[in-house]
């Protein structure tokens, strides 16, 4: 919120002072699902759990998240702050589709440096254009010409009136920012079998991305996991359709700049 002062002075025959204040508000522009609280910031009411389906309704203690603006205890956005690029509650279904995002800092992967990136339903994000195909196939991918990150390549569906969606944040101070994309979705006419996770860049570890995988209700089998610099490699491939391979609270850090990846658990 905006609080503008505006103090206009005046002069009487006596030589009086006069002074008038004038205090003009500015309300903060909150475009749905945010809604303006209070302090002037914008909550997103759809998935904040102290703000569940409306300000200050707080999820009572045996509710894990907020879903759709309801208390629930179903899997949710953790980026509750992050800026929506498609929320299921307010844009209904999506299927193979990608939007341009143009990021506050330059990210790299291999030789390639940008601040614009593509970013797929189907669970690739690439560092140019990229295609919406939804066919997984083992490395390298003849689908993406450039350089891409694929934390979760499937044929990926986000269903209407759920709190799925793909979000991003940047958090932290320059110049040791990261940029995190999240994601949580079904399977194409697999409701049930949904995933959520996230992928972060480092402004101050150029070629490095880090996959943190909180849900995936198949263990991985029907996706490709990979990053790769262009449709000839170099590439960087974990697993291709492989059963058990990613495991909740599993975190894959790539790095580019090596060629090599590392595994670990949250915490």
């Amino acid at each position: 919120m905006l609080i503008a002062t505006l103090v206009l002075s005046t002069k009487t025959t006596t030589t009086t002072t006069t002074t008038t204040t004038i205090t003009v508000t500015t309300a903060a522009k909150c475009v749905s699902p945010y809604v303006q609280a209070s302090s002037g910031i914008c909550v997103n009411v759809v998935i904040d759990i102290n703000n569940c389906g409306k300000l200050n309704n707080v999820c009572p203690s045996d509710f894990t998240s907020c879903s759709a603006g309801l208390c629930s205890n179903l899997t949710s956005i953790k980026l509750i702050n992050g800026t929506c690029i498609w929320s299921a509650s307010v844009n209904g279904f999506i299927d193979d589709q990608s939007f341009t995002v143009t990021v506050p800092f330059n990210i790299t992967l291999y030789s390639t440096t940008t601040k614009s990136v593509s970013v797929t339903t189907n669970g690739v994000i690439c560092l140019s254009s990229c295609s919406t195909a939804f066919t997984e196939t083992a490395l390298p991918a003849s689908a993406f010409s450039g350089a891409a990150v694929l934390p979760f390549w499937n044929d990926l569906y986000v269903f209407a009136n759920t709190s799925q969606g793909i979000y991003y944040d940047t958090q932290g101070i320059a110049p040791n920012r990261t940029l995190i994309f999240e994601y949580y979705s079904g399977q194409y006419r697999q409701s049930t079998d949904y995933c959520n996770f996230q992928i972060t860049f480092y402004e101050n570890v150029p070629g490095v991305v880090q996959f943190i995988y909180y849900e995936a209700a198949d263990g991985g089998i029907s996706a490709t996991i990979c990053v790769q610099g262009s449709s000839s490699g170099p590439f960087i491939q974990y697993s291709f359709g492989q059963a058990n391979s990613v495991a909740q609270n599993m975190v894959l850090t790539f790095d580019t700049n090596t060629g090599t990846y590392s595994s670990a658990g949250i915490g």
